[in-house]
């Protein structure tokens, strides 16, 4: 290889790393003039850091999980913020503590979702044919149960487990972002640098990762955040009815369960984790539609 061979690649580089942090730059730029889209990503960052330094705040044994019968059903005092459970337990411990559980099943459901559906997705637009057929009919198929039906009866056949519902979400939500991967690929599929970078003697696998890819990473981010309030409100159905997260670890749809027959009379106990489902998967929708419009490049300031 030549020097100056050697020059235009490191040229080529810093021109393609510039041009994607300025792209950053720009779309952060875009979100930051959405003042819905800032309000849910400050809830969503108060979530997360309350989930991740929730030991600091609560004892997760002494508080969220041991019973102590003669605190049994506190209503919100300056001890217990949000009072306590039937069995005595620090509520706002098992709010904080429950918010680990919902937040990790939800962005790593969709983590290994996004992760085979680039593959599907990419496979079946980039190759076409029969190969696209099958592995779209497959994907029909799937989608044509509901997912919370779908990961139900997969979580009654594999039993509960954490391991088992991020399964069992992974396969209800894999189709949907498998799709949007083939529609994004399709579209560029046909477009002349694709068929320059095929002429140069480039693998398959580099074209589909450097040209045909970052074509769909728009649309993918936008369906990440929708993906992971509605596994969030998936996982907290399942462990409303039983399917879910096993007791006494705490999760907000099993609270919502445990609190049934005493909401009349203390209806602080669905209202804590039942707001906490709603303020999170709001946040999330909120700062995916401000994606969508910093990410759509036909919308100018």
């Amino acid at each position: 290889m030549t020097s100056k061979t050697a020059n235009w690649e490191f040229s080529e580089e810093l021109f393609e790393e510039y041009k994607k942090k300025s792209q950053i730059a720009e779309v952060w730029r875009r979100l930051k003039k959405s003042k819905t889209a800032m309000l849910g990503l400050f809830v969503l960052t108060t979530i997360i850091l309350l989930a991740l330094f929730a030991d600091l705040i609560r004892n997760y044994q002494s508080m969220a999980i041991e019973q102590n019968i003669m605190n049994r059903l506190q209503s919100p005092n300056s001890t217990h913020w949000f009072g306590t459970d039937a069995q005595g337990r620090d509520l706002f411990a098992r709010v904080i503590h429950g918010a680990r559980i919902s937040l990790l099943l939800g962005f790593s459901c969709t983590a290994i979702s996004v992760f085979v559906g680039l593959i599907l997705g990419s496979v079946a637009g980039y190759f076409g044919g029969k190969i696209d057929g099958v592995i779209m009919r497959i994907l029909d198929s799937i989608m044509s149960i509901p997912a919370i039906l779908l990961s139900l009866a997969i979580v009654a056949v594999l039993g509960q487990s954490i391991p088992n519902l991020i399964i069992a979400m992974t396969v209800a939500y894999v189709p949907g972002f498998a799709r949007i991967v083939r529609a994004s690929v399709l579209t560029v599929i046909g477009n002349e640098y694709i068929e320059a970078a095929k002429a140069s003697g480039l693998g398959t696998f580099r074209i589909i990762s450097k040209y045909v890819l970052p074509n769909a990473f728009g649309p993918i981010i936008v369906e990440i955040t929708m993906s992971v309030a509605s596994v969030i409100k998936a996982v907290a159905g399942l462990s409303f009815i039983g399917l879910g997260i096993i007791p006494p670890t705490p999760e907000w749809g099993a609270m919502l369960s445990e609190s049934r027959e005493f909401m009349r009379y203390n209806p602080y106990l669905v209202l804590y984790p039942g707001l906490a489902i709603v303020l999170t998967s709001l946040s999330l929708n909120l700062l995916g539609d401000g994606l969508r419009d910093a990410l759509d490049p036909r919308l100018k300031d």
